[in-house]
């Protein structure tokens, strides 16, 4: 991945300022509990697992799902020839379902370890804002876990989902107790 470089089209930059990734991880990580109600219960439970957990979040749903690169020089990649100056399209959401890097990948499981991801890049490439955005999911989600009791999805009401290079709930209607 060296020989790839960030293409710098016009939408760069205006889709990802730092809370976008984040508000949508946290939104993320709501959609993927509220699907898996062992794992919010033993969340709640065991908020001692909350860092494993945003880390699942981050690769089982990650906010961006692929990347654009342009080659600085001819690459061999994946048995592929690309070459030099040539646009190449990163599907980092595949790349953490690979099978040959992850047990059983298509499985949520808040306790994954090893959980090498490539949610936030790699190498050079890797998010400056990777830090940021875990600690504001470490702060948000165990408040939210507290405060919303009982928390499911409403039944029958479709999640507004908008796709892209970054993936937006649009809407996640849910139900909860206040605590």
């Amino acid at each position: 991945m060296d020989q790839l470089k960030t293409h710098s089209d016009a939408f760069t930059g205006r889709w990802n300022r730092g809370q976008k990734t984040t508000k949508n991880l946290i939104a993320n990580a709501i959609l993927c509990l509220t699907d898996h109600p062992d794992s919010l219960a033993r969340l709640q439970r065991e908020p001692a697992l909350m860092p494993t957990a945003i880390e699942e979040v981050l690769r089982y749903l990650p906010p961006v799902w692929f990347l654009f690169r342009r080659t600085t020089q001819d690459v061999e990649l994946g048995g592929q020839h690309i070459p030099a100056n040539q646009m190449a399209l990163a599907w980092t959401a595949s790349a953490n379902r690979d099978a040959a890097q992850f047990l059983q990948p298509d499985r949520f499981d808040i306790q994954r370890e090893p959980n090498r991801h490539l949610a936030f890049g790699h190498g050079i490439h890797f998010c400056v804002g990777a830090p940021l955005a875990r600690l504001e999911a470490k702060i948000v989600l165990p408040m939210m876990l507290e405060q919303l009791k009982d928390l499911k999805r409403v039944e029958g009401v479709p999640v507004g989902i908008h796709t892209g290079i970054v993936f937006v709930i649009g809407n996640l209607p849910i139900t909860f107790q206040p605590a």
